[in-house]
């Protein structure tokens, strides 16, 4: 293994962003350029808990669904971050403004849509109320949970679940977007297998040897799809390391940092060409590799 992606591991380890390959090991032959409102729509959510575990609701003023009640959220702008799109959503809809603490999960139906989900807290404004109605929302309160309320969408319902068990502990560290541009939606793979006490590690051996990129086909039914391709065998189990976004001209495109273990006696074999299995030699490396599989701290991706 070079010493080029250990250090790309390392930073990847660390919660840091790790810039895009000029090429990728996997591509469709003319890759689009994703552009939101155009070929891609990302939708950004807040949920946020009070002192009392009660959550922020907004209630819809959209003739469809008028008067139910659902998460502040709502589409990603042109020239958006992540985080600032969410900020926006969040004061529009509610009059609060937010500071986000963590992604809880990322939502995906293939790559042309895709729901990240944050938990945050607020930091100031004034609760919303009915007289300050308009086309954003028609009011907002804190939920309960308990109490009777109508809401839009049951999906909500897991999702402030899985906040307010976050809540009470934390299943990951702190994980935010992070500022690196990107044309596409792609995936970095970091894909590790250990059998007969030897652990390996999925690489590309085009020089210098790093971790896999994979473009991901917005026609696709899963982003996760081209695992299907690549392997023989899917992961054990996988989740997400990080989240690179920028947003603006030419960067519309995310790279999720994708890591998954596979449990089998042998690595799966390889299906494409220019990737390989290689062992990790260094023992700070492979103690860091096994500390972070032994704690789970991935940030789950439902598909």
């Amino acid at each position: 293994m070079s010493s080029k992606m250990e250090e790309e591991l390392g930073t990847l380890l660390d919660g840091g962003a790790v810039p895009l390959p000029d090429t990728f090991d996997v591509a469709p032959q003319s890759p689009q350029p994703l552009k939101l409102r155009h070929n891609v729509c990302y939708i950004v959510m807040g949920i946020l808990l009070n002192d009392q575990n009660e959550v922020l609701m907004m209630q819809e003023a959209k003739p469809e669904c008028r008067g139910s009640w659902y998460l502040p959220a709502g589409r990603l702008e042109r020239g958006e971050t992540l985080v600032d799109g969410l900020c926006r959503e969040v004061i529009e809809e509610t009059g609060l403004l937010c500071q986000p603490r963590t992604l809880l999960v990322v939502e995906e139906r293939g790559a042309y849509w895709v729901r990240f989900v944050f938990l945050a807290q607020a930091t100031g404004g004034v609760l919303k109320s009915s007289s300050l109605a308009d086309k954003e929302s028609l009011q907002a309160l804190w939920w309960d949970t308990v109490s009777p309320l109508p809401l839009r969408c049951r999906d909500v319902l897991r999702l402030i679940k899985l906040a307010l068990d976050y809540h009470r502990l934390p299943s990951h560290p702190s994980i935010l977007p992070l500022l690196c541009p990107s044309p596409f939606l792609v995936l970095r793979l970091l894909l590790v297998c250990t059998s007969s006490g030897v652990m390996q590690i999925l690489q590309s051996s085009a020089a210098p040897a790093h971790l896999p990129t994979i473009v991901c086909t917005r026609y696709g039914s899963s982003i996760l799809a081209p695992l299907e391709s690549l392997l023989q065998d899917p992961p054990d189990s996988y989740g997400i390391l990080g989240v690179q976004h920028q947003g603006g001209d030419n960067a519309d495109g995310a790279c999720f940092n994708i890591m998954g273990v596979f449990n089998g006696s042998v690595p799966p074999v390889v299906r494409t060409e220019g990737l390989s299995w290689a062992p990790v030699v260094d023992e700070g490396l492979k103690a860091r590799l096994e500390e972070t599989l032994k704690k789970n701290v991935l940030l789950p991706l439902y598909s």
